[in-house]
């Protein structure tokens, strides 16, 4: 199959408010400021209605109810807001009827974004672009679910659910995987050409350009948050299980002293919007 194959089969593409589109674009614009934003998410009631679900559940709620946008805006701050509001936009954008586990594939989603800001702090990389690329890497899994969905219940079937062995049978099947068919999404969202490049090249970052660091956060993410499933959360055997080339230069003590408390703030976020 050739990949605009897959996107010609689709009904209709996939599309995100463009409250969201203007949000990525203006991540590390340090004239944003919560008020913008909140005036943008207003103009979106499904976002605004999540947005104020967030501020008064038992993890942000105060003294008082939120009962408008701006009051949600400001007891979330600026980076809880943006955070919910790509989730949202993100998570709005497909409905899959494959047998897929949408809520599984969400939590995964979550966690690997939270590893890849983890991981950004700590080489001191952007780390709100990496969240956002950490939030999109797999999207193309989603296209192919709505999009080959005969094709997608199979691969459903066989119990493949970490990224390598997915991607290996995508493209022995369709000749593509997803990161290929995300990082066209991306580039048909309008999406920052960062953003096209690290979700291309997550599943070989090595054959990524020297200056292109976001493909090896990404993978790096991925094998962390599939390395604590296998092991069954954050422990010292999930820690001593991440070795090899792919870590060279990570720190993991200090990564795991955060992880534990980052993957559960990423688990209520996906819960929330499922």
């Amino acid at each position: 199959m050739e990949l605009n194959t897959l996107f010609n089969q689709l009904h209709s593409l996939p599309s995100i408010p463009k409250v969201a589109q203007e949000l990525i674009l203006q991540f590390d614009n340090p004239n944003s400021s919560v008020d913008s934003v909140a005036r943008n998410i207003a103009m979106d009631p499904v976002i605004a209605a999540k947005v104020l679900r967030l501020a008064n559940s038992a993890r942000f709620r105060g003294a008082r109810e939120a009962t408008s946008v701006e009051d949600a805006a400001m007891r979330l701050g600026f980076n809880t807001l943006r955070t919910l509001v790509l989730a949202s936009a993100v998570t709005g954008a497909f409905k899959t009827d494959s047998g897929f586990d949408l809520k599984a594939f969400w939590i995964h989603t979550f966690q690997v974004a939270g590893i890849c800001r983890l991981l950004a702090k700590q080489l001191g990389e952007a780390v709100e672009t990496a969240f956002t690329c950490g939030m999109m890497h797999n999207i193309g899994e989603l296209l192919i679910q709505t999009g080959a969905p005969e094709l997608a219940a199979q691969l459903n079937r066989s119990g493949k659910t970490d990224a390598a062995q997915r991607v290996a049978l995508e493209t022995l099947q369709l000749g593509f995987g997803f990161p290929e068919v995300g990082a066209e999404l991306a580039r048909r969202w309008q999406l920052p050409k960062i953003m096209q490049d690290a979700i291309a090249y997550q599943a070989k970052p090595n054959q990524a350009p020297a200056d292109m660091p976001l493909p090896r956060l990404i993978a790096q993410a991925v094998h962390i948050a599939e390395t604590v499933r296998a092991h069954g959360g954050v422990s010292d055997e999930a820690k001593e299980a991440l070795n090899g080339p792919l870590f060279e230069g990570i720190d993991r003590d200090k990564l795991f002293a955060d992880l534990e408390a980052s993957l559960e703030a990423d688990k209520a976020f996906a819960e929330l919007l499922s």
